[in-house]
């Protein structure tokens, strides 16, 4: 029986076989010592990852409550309330009265370098404040983390929920919102109270 001639494999050309892992090797730098999608568009302002800025707003929350408690003054903080918004913000304060709420206080805070926000506790005279909402610009440098741990700006329309604690503090439940001109972050007992409030400001 009249054997086959073995079939011949097409020689590998060495110059292929360096471009290709020059390729690769040129994606693979890249990938790590590359610009950032935001520092591509000539911006290089820094990250404040989202569960920081909810953990340092939890303690401006506490340091609210203890001023309320020691009889600070906030009816003239809330008469300052739309000038602050102006000012830091350029919108006014939101309406929860659908939610029973009003505001009890009013202060511009800092929540990171270069970061201030205007924190409005809510709630009623005779409960406290029920939940806080935080108003911050919103430019992108406030970003959430992944699955990989990959820092994400918080688009339009993406949502964030996560407890916050700290071993001074008892723990709350944070929920942040941007919509391209605004950074919402709510600080509530719970996931009922934070979507309470969340209801109003989508």
């Amino acid at each position: 029986m009249q054997q086959s001639p073995p079939t011949r494999t097409p020689p590998v050309s060495p110059l292929a076989t360096a471009l290709t892992l020059a390729c690769v090797a040129f994606a693979v730098v890249l990938g790590i010592t590359g610009p950032r999608l935001r520092d591509r568009h000539g911006s290089h302002q820094q990250d404040h990852p989202l569960a920081e800025v909810a953990l340092v707003a939890t303690l401006h929350e506490r340091r609210a409550a203890q001023d309320a408690e020691r009889g600070r003054e906030r009816g003239a903080a809330l008469d300052r309330l739309p000038s602050m918004l102006a000012e830091v913000v350029g919108r006014g304060a939101p309406d929860l009265s659908a939610a029973g709420l009003e505001p009890l206080d009013a202060r511009i805070v800092e929540l990171a370098p270069g970061l201030r926000g205007v924190m409005v506790p809510y709630g009623t005279p005779q409960a406290g404040t029920v939940a806080t909402v935080t108003l911050m610009p919103d430019r992108g440098d406030v970003v959430r983390l992944d699955g990989f741990g990959r820092a994400l700006p918080l688009a339009p329309g993406v949502e964030w929920l996560e407890p916050v604690s700290d071993e001074d503090l008892a723990e709350r439940t944070a929920w942040a919102m941007a919509d391209g001109r605004t950074l919402w972050l709510v600080l509530a007992d719970d996931r009922a109270g934070v979507a309470a409030v969340a209801r109003l400001l989508r």
